[in-house]
């Protein structure tokens, strides 16, 4: 069909489109079942260095479709763009890419079940048989379209949505206030390399410009691949001081500042600084913002031209561990320290936390934390825990994610205080964020929100001589981390881990010893009793048998001694009236009332004793009795002895199994005591107040 503006031929296809953008003058053309009319001008699209393209053909999971139409949203941290593909069969579908994000979505028509008005970040709602989480509301506002549309849409005109997630599973809704409708875009995660595009944009000529040049392949007969090149400037910036550095002609990949040692990648793409015209380093299509390291102005990279911001240095750099462009190896990867964010809390005392972003071209953006000299690994989540509201959530309640078990560890509010680099969003001083962090050492799960946005975060503990090693940091360089950290686990070293197996094995078999050897009471061989008279001076008592050789003997005295005591020196003597074993036994026992009845000492002593041959023996004891502290000669209780062979000593059983486990409760009281620092800082702390 021609255009009714301007006459060119545009391509519309009444059963996928009610709206054509004609290519030539950009008039919207709406069409309906008797004839096509102008519906006014629609703005033109910057080209975005996407995969797709309007015109473009491909295949798609194994479906070969047609890209008819592109719709670009812009908002408050950049913009989308939706691309509408038709496939072979007669059916439509989606893609969605936000932030190099793309996401493969059906388009409906559908009531949703909460007003825009009600709907917050955090919030559950559900389409259908799934149960999202909005992730962020907000008003965006169409910058245009191209190509053909399956719906009618107005340049500039505001669109309010909702963004929703759950697991691998996402939707956006979008609501036309004034019709009372609503669309709906369901979709999932889709990974671009599923895409395979039969000719590339440049190949199409949609780039064309200076600076192409074309790449023909060796065989196969394959087309001529055309990519976009540009020659290496003379000089660049330098990432971390903004000092201008001139590149010799035989410059490799990377460049040293001579001002302040960083290294700059020269492979990286640049923007230019609208303020100071410095040559700015950008490392992932993703980056949304970039700090000037020249005049430190903060730079919207979003779009085809940069754009100033606001003055983004406004107190001294902080003395942190890492510089931009510092190159690192973590987790077998190699990271470049591309941005820096510093966050203060005022709540009783001023907190700060720096957040580290890291580039890799293996795995693109991920967080280093650095908190109260403490270090933390962190990625962004894409899943979200279901019926779990943060904003809401009390200090210690419990919930599942992710196949951990999470306390809530505290809620917060902090601000930016410092940017520097680059950022996947647009970052200013004073931008302020709610949290909450939950704990299931040694990770940290972190939702962060506005009133128009809700993220989440998992974190891992990280040892700092791991980012030492990996860093080529000198530990010395760093002071030591100032208490525990919310997800510090309690660290054992190899030596506590196997000695604590050791000490329960120990407590259990010795323990298992003593209760052996206190059934164990022996074999009784004889009896005695003494008279006072008769222990009063040396007195032998009858012989008894002993019958094994190295034979573990006990002699049992008792007597009934009332607020009063008895002392006795024994001797065993053999056959040959030879000692071969003494010792000395003393019974005493008290009993009173002071403000209550008390009693003090025992009427029974046991001795153990050795012998090592068998045969007959007999004790050679002396012994004298009294009141308090004075004998009195004659004066005593009768004193019985018997005699035991063959006993066990549970005290030597017993003595080992106290020792281990008062180690393993020594190792309980640390890691009490290790916890109870913990959550010292957390809201339940304040709870306990």
């Amino acid at each position: 069909m021609f255009c009714p503006s301007c006459g060119g031929q545009i391509e519309a296809d009444r059963r996928f489109a009610k709206l054509v953008v004609c290519q030539y003058c950009e008039s919207a053309v709406l069409l309906d079942e008797k004839a096509a009319r102008v519906a006014g001008k629609m703005a033109v699209l910057a080209q975005t260095p996407s995969e797709l393209f309007v015109g473009g053909t491909g295949v798609l999971l194994n479906r070969n479709f047609r890209v008819l139409g592109r719709v670009r949203y812009g908002y408050e941290r950049g913009f989308w763009d939706e691309w509408y593909l038709a496939f072979d069969d007669g059916s439509t579908t989606w893609i969605s890419e936000d932030e190099n994000n793309f996401s493969l979505e059906t388009y409906e028509d559908a009531d949703v079940p909460v007003e825009y008005a009600e709907a917050y970040p955090g919030q559950n709602l559900t389409l259908g048989e799934t149960t999202f989480h909005i992730d962020e509301k907000g008003v965006a506002i169409c910058e245009g379209g191209e190509g053909q549309l399956p719906f009618p849409i107005v340049s500039g005109e505001k669109v309010p949505f909702l963004d929703l997630s759950m697991g691998d599973k996402f939707a956006t809704v979008e609501y036309d206030l004034e019709d009372q409708t609503t669309r709906i875009f369901r979709g999932r995660r889709l990974d671009i390399r599923d895409v395979q595009m039969d000719m590339t944009a440049e190949e199409a000529g949609v780039y064309a410009s200076g600076g192409l040049k074309a790449e023909r392949a060796a065989t196969d007969g394959r087309r001529e691949r055309i990519t976009v090149t540009g020659e290496r400037s003379r000089s660049v910036n330098c990432v971390c001081c903004g000092a201008p550095m001139n590149i010799p002609d035989q410059a490799g990949d990377t460049i040293a500042c001579e001002y302040c040692g960083a290294e700059t990648d020269l492979r990286t793409r640049r923007v230019d600084c609208p303020n100071c015209d410095a040559s700015v380093a950008v490392h992932s299509r993703e980056a949304m913002s970039v700090v000037c390291p020249q005049c430190h102005k903060n730079l919207n990279v979003s779009r085809t031209e940069a754009t100033v911001l606001d003055l983004a240095v406004q107190v001294d750099r902080p003395a942190v561990p890492f510089r931009m462009g510092q190159k690192g190896t973590l987790r077998g990867v190699e990271y470049t320290i591309v941005g820096h964010v510093r966050y203060v809390e005022r709540d009783e005392g001023v907190y700060r936390s720096d957040e580290f972003l890291m580039y890799s071209d293996e795995v693109g953006y991920q967080w280093l934390i650095f908190e109260n000299n403490h270090f933390s690994f962190c990625r962004e989540l894409d899943e979200r825990p279901a019926g779990f509201e943060p904003r809401i959530a009390q200090a210690k309640q419990s919930f599942s994610f992710l196949g951990k078990k999470w306390r809530v560890f505290e809620h917060g509010y902090s601000e930016v205080e410092w940017v520097e680099g680059e950022l996947p969003w647009v970052a200013q001083i004073g931008d302020q964020n709610y949290y909450m962090d939950a704990v299931s050492p040694p990770y940290l799960l972190t939702a962060e929100w506005t009133d128009t946005e809700m993220e989440w975060y998992e974190a891992e503990y990280v040892q700092r001589k791991e980012i030492c090693d990996g860093f080529g940091i000198d530990p010395d360089t760093i002071y030591k981390p100032i208490g525990v950290a919310p997800h510090q686990p309690f660290e054992r070293s190899a030596f506590r881990k196997q000695a604590r197996w050791v000490m329960w094995a120990s407590v259990l078999m010795f323990g298992g010893l003593t209760c052996n050897a206190i059934g164990k009471a022996g074999n009784e061989i004889s009896s005695m009793t003494v008279s006072p008279q008769e222990y009063a001076s040396e007195y032998l008592t009858e012989s008894f048998l002993v019958r094994e050789k190295d034979s573990l003997c006990e002699a049992v005295f008792e007597s009934q001694v009332d607020n009063s005591w008895e002392y006795f020196d024994v001797a065993v003597v053999n056959e040959n009236d030879e000692a071969v074993v003494d010792f000395s036994v003393t019974i005493s026992y008290y009993h009173g009332y002071d403000d209550g009845h008390w009693t003090e000492g025992s009427r029974k002593e046991r001795v153990p004793f050795k012998l090592a041959d068998e045969g007959k023996y007999r004790l050679l004891l002396q012994g004298q009795a009294g009141s308090g502290a004075n004998p009195v000669p004659g004066a005593g209780y009768p004193v019985s002895i018997r005699i035991k062979e063959g006993i066990e000593l549970a005290r030597y059983y017993l003595a080992i199994a106290i020792f281990a486990f008062s180690w393993i409760c020594i190792e309980w009281f640390r890691k009490h005591s290790f916890e109870a620092t913990r959550w010292k800082e957390s809201d339940a702390a304040d709870d306990d107040d």
